[in-house]
């Protein structure tokens, strides 16, 4: 089924789920972490390069999921669940995406403003649009720096709750977010 129920998630939502989390945890982090790492050259640039068009394609693909969200029933969490477990889900959910959200635009508004470009799939210079400013460069450069460690912190207690539906309440919570069915 594509569409979200009270009880499931959509094919479409587990879809945009999973690809956001695999392009920010396998492309974004590691294309991160070793581009200030190497040398400047190719492979720098290279790196620099996937990091600013898979930011962008993530930033795209996180609207895409809020609208989809907005939409559609969110499934109800099981009535066992504890108020302040519920509370906690919700406050973890809207910071994923408000970290989902600020990253890309952070790293945009850093790299534009500190004259570097933002090719948009190497076809138009999105930085171009924003005038060099060493002093905002460097606000938006700590935001996006600071964003990425609470997006590891947040997404570790989403794991984390995860896993706990999973293995010791046994419930349908982390196996409906794997399949619609």
């Amino acid at each position: 089924m594509r569409w979200n129920t009270e009880e499931r998630w959509g094919s479409i939502a587990i879809s945009l789920h999973w690809l956001i989390a695999a392009l920010i945890l396998l492309v974004q982090v590691p294309a991160g972490l070793v581009m200030l790492r190497v040398e400047p050259g190719a492979l720098q640039d290279t790196l620099f390069n996937v990091h600013k068009n898979i930011g962008l394609v993530v930033f795209a693909l996180a609207l895409v999921r809020l609208g989809w969200r907005l939409a559609n029933p969110v499934p109800a969490l099981p009535l066992d669940v504890p108020g302040w477990q519920v509370r906690i889900a919700r406050l973890t959910h809207f910071l994923l995406y408000a970290l989902i959200f600020l990253l890309p635009i952070s790293g945009f508004l850093y790299t534009a403003f500190g004259g570097f470009p933002v090719p948009l799939f190497m076809l138009w210079d999105l930085g171009q649009l924003i005038p060099a400013s060493e002093p905002q460069a460097e606000i938006w450069q700590a935001i996006h720096y600071w964003s990425q460690w609470a997006l590891y912190l947040v997404v570790a207690l989403h794991v984390a709750g995860a896993l706990q539906h999973h293995f010791v309440l046994d419930d349908e919570v982390l196996r409906r977010m794997l399949s619609s069915r």
